[in-house]
């Protein structure tokens, strides 16, 4: 009798230990343990849940490494999670519309909608501590942006300039940055169902640069304009943008739903853009572009609308869409600064498909979707 209530304490302290490491790495899916073959990774990830419902967020990595979500922060590269109490960074992880740039002991971070001050001026709103995150103040940055948009009483739908995406410092002094939005002549309509419901017009892909450490921002280049009768659904949106070890500037965007990522190389440090060549990742959505220690270029994009799920209905997809959905996320590693690349999908079934990366140390690559999250670890550079 007692080697039996041995056995089931034993049997009971075994399963409590076991809901503990569940609990710790935030609720871990574990990698199936069949042959995994990938010309970019390493091995299969194992995809972690935050447990909670929030779509849309981002992340951000601190200078020390440490990567703060929405609600929570780890230390450690995500191994383990702890939730946080400062609201603020439920405002700046908390739309994919945000840019943020981290050097040092600075962090400033950019919201995603600017408004309208008077003819090609613009107000947005910006977070920066000086001190390594210890402390954080709310600014309001203003955009020069000749000929950008102006108000117009009678449109609901997404219609402005936006921040989206990426901050580059060039020099010290001159810091490059990533929109998308419209202009007084941008007034193309939508062809695809899906994008009339959601734009009032097409909108084209921007640069701005500030040379006061984000105080002020200027117009420097248009980087893609849409064309009428040209293969994409919402313009050029959702911009990305790395500088390639060769001293160039790589810029990927999204154009629709159901359209795909485009890239534009800068040889002039963003000046003048190539004209936009076609990556081969149709129907992708958000890319997220970093150049890895080795002048590898890593890029993550979701697919929120996949193979062998979407279909042409009444409905159409966006009305079929049952969250978390069948989409994916996808990453894609290029030796030619963004000519070709190798792909890999990542998290399935992955709800908005908005992804971000980070390099966390050389070869291993940190991702966030909504509420999942995961390490990838790369095969070395050949």
């Amino acid at each position: 009798m007692k080697s039996g209530v041995n056995r089931l304490f034993n049997l009971l302290a075994g399963l409590m230990a076991s809901v503990l490491m569940i609990i710790t790495i935030g609720g871990c899916r574990s990698a199936d343990k069949e042959a995994f073959d990938s010309k970019i990774i390493a091995d299969k990830p194992e995809i972690a849940s935050m447990g909670t419902e929030e779509k849309w967020t981002r992340c951000v990595m601190n200078s020390d490494g440490s990567i703060y979500f929405r609600n929570f922060a780890s230390h450690d590269g995500g191994k383990t999670l702890s939730e946080l109490t400062d609201t603020v960074f439920g405002d700046i992880n908390g739309a994919p519309e945000r840019a943020v740039f981290v050097k040092d002991d600075l962090f400033y971070a950019l919201d995603g909608p600017t408004s309208f001050i008077e003819s090609g001026v613009y107000k947005g709103k910006a977070w920066r501590s000086v001190d390594g995150m210890e402390t954080i103040s709310i600014e309001e940055p203003l955009f020069y942006i000749p000929e950008g948009c102006q108000p117009q009483s009678k449109i609901d739908n997404w219609y402005g300039i936006f921040v989206y995406r990426t901050i580059l410092e060039i020099t010290p002094d001159l810091w490059l940055m990533t929109m998308y939005g419209n202009m007084e002549t941008d007034t193309l309509v939508p062809c695809n169902r899906d994008a009339k419901k959601e734009l009032e017009y097409m909108m084209r892909t921007i640069i701005v640069t500030s040379d006061d450490h984000g105080r002020t921002w200027n117009y420097l280049s248009s980087v893609a304009v849409p064309v009428e009768g040209e293969p994409v659904g919402e313009g050029f949106v959702e911009p990305a943008i790395t500088k390639l070890n060769d001293g160039r500037l790589l810029c990927v965007m999204r154009s629709g739903h159901h359209f795909p990522l485009y890239s534009s190389w800068s040889s002039d440090t963003g000046k003048t853009w190539t004209p936009p060549l076609y990556t081969g990742f149709d129907r992708g959505c958000d890319p997220c572009l970093i150049t890895l220690h080795d002048d590898r270029v890593a890029l993550s994009w979701g697919k929120r609308f996949p193979e062998g799920w979407s279909k042409i209905s009444p409905e159409g997809d966006k009305g079929s869409f049952e969250y978390p959905g069948a989409g994916y996320t996808s990453l894609s590693i290029s030796n030619d600064g963004g000519l070709s690349w190798e792909t890999e999908k990542i998290i399935r079934n992955s709800g908005t498909c908005y992804t971000t990366i980070f390099e966390i140390e050389p070869d291993n690559i940190f991702m966030q979707c909504d509420q999942w999250y995961c390490k990838i670890r790369l095969k070395k550079k050949n």
